[in-house]
């Protein structure tokens, strides 16, 4: 079965911001975790210094995809944590590159503890759909769908276990790698 990655998951769309936020400043919340918006924009700051260097012009640059991106690596880090997964292996990565090991291998072993479940009508419909128009969806076996499914379903359960709320400054977020067949919304607070 195809591994299921968390770049795959921001590029499905996996990535519409909800938030956390009733405390002035904050970013997320993940269980008693706050994440300040300042260490979110400190990531997104050395990813624009990155791109500066690549001689991108910054002036046009749209940084809110930075921005979801930075927001899910550092949720599926913190949720890992919160979780008490294996400790990520991140070799002396700078901080921006740890948090990114991090949270793809936290993914990894979410995705790996969850049980497959079969899907409903209106998912089945809704899979049909989605392969029309994405490649990868298409690409996807009864087998990763299901996974996706009990995968979903336990993502759900984390952030309500959790209370995973992200800030409305990043939008709308829906944690789910497919948004359009299983939807996972974070609140907002």
């Amino acid at each position: 079965m195809r591994t299921l990655r968390l770049a795959g998951v921001a590029a499905v769309g996996l990535l519409v911001l909800g938030a956390c936020g009733s405390q002035q400043g904050a970013a997320l919340f993940v269980g008693d975790e706050r994440v300040t918006e300042s260490t979110i924009d400190g990531y997104v700051s050395t990813i624009a210094d990155f791109r500066e260097e690549q001689g991108e012009d910054l002036a046009i640059h749209d940084y809110s995809a930075d921005r979801e991106q930075v927001v899910v690596y550092v949720l599926y880090s913190e949720l890992g944590r919160a979780v008490g997964l294996e400790p990520a292996e991140t070799g002396g990565a700078d901080e921006l590159e740890t948090i990114a090991l991090e949270a793809e291998q936290y993914f990894q072993q979410l995705v790996e503890r969850s049980e497959p479940r079969s899907l409903t009508d209106a998912e089945i419909e809704a899979a049909q759909a989605a392969a029309e128009t994405d490649a990868n969806v298409a690409g996807y076996s009864q087998g990763d769908l299901e996974l996706l499914a009990g995968f979903t379903d336990d993502l759900a359960g984390y952030i309500e276990e959790y209370d995973i709320s992200v800030n409305p400054r990043y939008g709308e977020f829906d944690l789910s790698p497919l948004p359009s067949v299983f939807p996972v919304e974070v609140p907002q607070r």
